[in-house]
């Protein structure tokens, strides 16, 4: 299908696109793939049309699954957390009403896995503890389990063929082969990542301040409450309306290394001025445990000298989160970036 003609997106300024149906090396693939390439590009970010989360799947994540997760204590959510972005997130002074839950990983070898699997495995503990101190109501086991093993699960193996489509576009525009970027996609791993937000005490509504992922890509779900806004060139914010058949694509740090600073990462915040609870959820791709992300060797030459250097995963998420980068405003530059001569 041809690019959308949405008035509303022209004024935000960004790209809508329907993928749906849009198979390779078609006509309609190439002037998707142009607009897909033109607004990552300028923005790190693009909306995209699809139908790989109906109405039934969007009720039971969003209805069911997300609201009886983040109501288990404090306590228990708590004791899942496994790292600095992995297991479960809470409040923190840059985004004083957020929580979420990761589950990692979601992929074995390029094929989805069993989500449920991996959350079953977090939450038995929790369900060991509600068993022990009697605190479980009946109608909560079944609960989590529906949410282990049957939403989220359903909700990854959709999302994962529509990043990779917007992920094989985005590095086709760029002149990458098949080879390549098939092999780019073996060395990503993908998680979910459920996120809540409570009602902002500023008087703008604002969840979460500006900031880049420390990811490859992500798809961003949101759920009626107003929230994603996008940064232009020119500093204005760009609202996202929620849409059930749209959800956001946007850039992560690690994109910005693939390509070589082809495509920058998103700078992206959370606001909802209708101060309201706000639900959304995430399919997030990041590289495999000890791999190295570098610069694409098709994207360096004499005129386009490597702007990265390789660059371990662990490492950055470390130095971002634990380390000196979270006194920067630009830590993926502090370390790996290639210093500028005078």
């Amino acid at each position: 299908m041809a690019p959308i003609d949405d008035a509303k997106q022209r004024l935000s300024g960004i790209s809508r696109v329907d993928l749906r149906g849009i198979e390779p090396s078609s006509k309609e693939w190439e002037e998707a793939r142009a607009v897909v390439a033109a607004s990552m590009e300028a923005l790190g970010a693009v909306l995209v049309v699809q139908d790989a989360l109906g109405p039934d799947l969007r009720r039971a994540l969003f209805g069911r699954a997300m609201p009886e997760l983040f109501a288990l204590p404090l306590d228990v959510k708590q004791s899942l957390v496994s790292g600095h972005i992995n297991g479960y997130v809470g409040p923190r002074p840059s985004a004083p009403s957020y929580e979420s839950v990761r589950a990692w990983e979601t992929t074995n070898g390029g094929a989805i896995r069993n989500v449920g699997d991996v959350l079953v495995r977090s939450f038995h503990h929790v369900l060991l503890v509600f068993i022990s101190l009697f605190v479980c109501s009946p109608m909560l086991l079944p609960c989590v389990w529906f949410i282990c093993s049957d939403t989220v699960s359903a909700f990854a193996t959709n999302m994962l063929g529509l990043q990779r489509k917007v992920g094989t576009m985005v590095l086709e525009s760029l002149g990458i082969g098949q080879g390549s970027v098939g092999s780019h996609h073996d060395s990503l791993n993908y998680s979910v990542r459920l996120s809540h937000y409570g009602v902002s005490e500023a008087g703008d509504g604002m969840l979460m301040k500006s900031h880049r992922d420390p990811t490859v890509l992500s798809v961003v779900v949101q759920h009626d409450v107003e929230g994603l806004e996008v940064q232009a060139q020119d500093g204005s914010w760009l609202a996202v309306a929620p849409q059930p058949d749209t959800v956001a694509v946007i850039a992560g740090e690690l994109l910005a290394v693939v390509t070589n600073g082809r495509m920058p990462a998103c700078v992206h915040r959370v606001r909802a001025p209708s101060r309201r609870e706000r639900l959304s959820a995430q399919f997030v791709s990041v590289p495999k445990d000890s791999f190295t992300v570098q610069p694409l060797d098709e994207l360096v030459d004499a005129d386009h000298p490597p702007r990265y250097n390789p660059c371990d995963f662990d490492g950055y998420v470390r130095f971002r989160y634990a380390g000196e980068g979270r006194k920067l405003s630009d830590p993926l530059e502090a370390f790996c970036g290639v210093a500028k001569g005078p």
